[in-house]
């Protein structure tokens, strides 16, 4: 099951495959950095973590501001400690917190209930975490939603042609990912 060390690993990989600030034209995110955008930062309302920059907003400023040590704790609150990572087991853990970050923890939650075969209303309860207890290689499970997120991620571009320029980089993404399981 998921650990706090195995938060820490997850977030060592998602500072790598996030990178620093950009603000590339078409993202809905808007600017970045380390992950963190500011669609969502400010989306969340909470000036104790956002307010990076301690000038009473929540702006692009404060995106500029984001380093990892300030990054962390927002992760934590929003895109670990939004599961019950600790009836989950690591490699699963590590993918759900990746999809969470890069498309929210309903989407995170819903992939990981497709992939069990359960109804996917997007949240992690006690018939999730029943079917979860049922798989036999938490690896195997985990490498099954990597590639359903490589579907979804063309599914996503045939839908919305605009996004292809970000496809090579989300393949990328979950190739990185799935060599990362086994880190875990």
């Amino acid at each position: 099951m998921a650990t706090e060390q195995d938060f820490k690993k997850c977030l060592a990989f998602l500072f790598q495959v996030e990178g620093g600030f950009n603000n590339v034209p078409g993202d809905s995110g808007g600017a970045t950095n380390h992950g963190i955008s500011l669609k969502f930062l400010a989306g969340t309302g909470d000036y104790d973590l956002g307010d990076l920059d301690d000038d009473g907003d929540i702006d692009s400023d404060d995106i500029r501001a984001t380093d990892s040590s300030k990054a962390a704790p927002i992760y934590k609150k929003y895109f670990w400690d939004c599961f019950p990572m600790k009836e989950i087991p690591a490699p699963i853990a590590a993918v759900l917190f990746d999809v969470a970050v890069n498309s929210g923890p309903k989407t995170a939650a819903r992939l990981l209930q497709e992939t069990l075969g359960v109804k996917p209303d997007g949240v992690i309860g006690p018939k999730t975490l029943n079917s979860l207890r049922m798989i036999t290689s938490d690896y195997n499970f985990a490498d099954q939603m990597c590639i359903r997120r490589r579907n979804q991620y063309v599914s996503y571009v045939s839908r919305n042609p605009a996004l292809s320029k970000f496809l090579n980089g989300w393949m990328n993404r979950v190739e990185k990912l799935r060599k990362h399981l086994f880190e875990l």
